[in-house]
């Protein structure tokens, strides 16, 4: 009930105050909960030391601060959107014959994505694209909250697959030929795949089961609130299976690590 009741004086907070207040409040009460040294920031700086490599120790604290940062700037994001905040003239596509590849290509397509940028922004501004996006996430531990993100999604034409077991929910639709989202950066892929599966194995496999392509995209923030979505080439399951969209998201991520929410430990793959 507590969260619920978070979320929803956030929601009020994000209708009532012009965005580059809310921006920077987000940003105040970010820089707060880093300070408290909250396990997630723990997870968040080992993941960071694994991605960007030997040499970049004195990066990972500032980096992970940024990312705190940009977390409350994407929830703001995500809040707006259902307050009449349009997305038109804020988004660049980087990769745009990748993204149109995979439109014209009759089949299905899984989006592999990261918690990178401003991640529900990128779904809402595919669906207004005229691409729908159906997709897997972790339910969140309240239901009240649950419900507030499904609503907020739906009214922006993002539908969350909830109807079990995932997989063949997630088949028929591919099979369809539609998009299903797929973030590769949380642990718990057990809620959509084999346990110990990875997300990327996981899409991988049911790209082979289904004829369906995989597109390794992001959406990442840039100067004076605007946004790129960056897409890789889609693959056939084959090539998906030998680590390609991983390796896209991994050099996204390097590129823009201070907007990476990766608030809990991986495992090999991302990292």
């Amino acid at each position: 009930m507590l969260s619920w009741l978070l979320y929803r004086v956030a929601d009020a907070v994000a209708r009532v105050l012009p965005p580059a207040r809310t921006d920077r409040l987000g940003r105040w009460i970010a820089r707060l909960v880093f300070r408290l040294h909250v396990p997630a920031r723990g997870h968040l700086e080992r993941n960071l030391e694994r991605l960007l490599g030997p040499g970049h120790e004195r990066e990972i604290e500032s980096t992970a601060r940024a990312a705190f940062e940009n977390f409350a700037m994407s929830l703001a994001d995500f809040l707006r959107l259902g307050h009449g905040h349009g997305l038109e003239g804020i988004v660049e596509v980087r990769g745009a014959e990748h993204l149109a590849t995979a439109r014209s290509s009759g089949r299905g397509v899984i989006l592999l994505s990261a918690h990178l940028g401003s991640w529900e922004l990128g779904a809402a501004w595919l669906a207004g694209a005229g691409t729908p996006v159906h997709l897997v996430a972790r339910p969140h531990p309240s239901g009240l909250v649950e419900g507030f993100y499904a609503r907020r999604r739906r009214a922006c034409g993002v539908e969350q697959l909830t109807r079990r077991p995932l997989w063949a929910t997630a088949a028929a639709v591919l099979r369809r030929g539609g998009w299903v989202a797929l973030m590769v950066d949380r642990s718990a892929t057990a809620s959509v795949g084999p346990p110990r599966s990875t997300a990327g194995e996981w899409a991988a496999t049911l790209a082979r089961r289904t004829g369906a392509l995989v597109l390794p995209g992001a959406i990442v923030r840039l100067p004076g609130r605007l946004f790129a979505a960056s897409f890789g080439q889609p693959r056939a399951a084959e090539e998906a299976a030998r680590g390609y969209p991983l390796q896209v998201l991994r050099e996204l991520a390097r590129d823009h690590a201070g907007q990476w929410a990766a608030f809990e430990p991986l495992p090999e793959g991302l990292s």
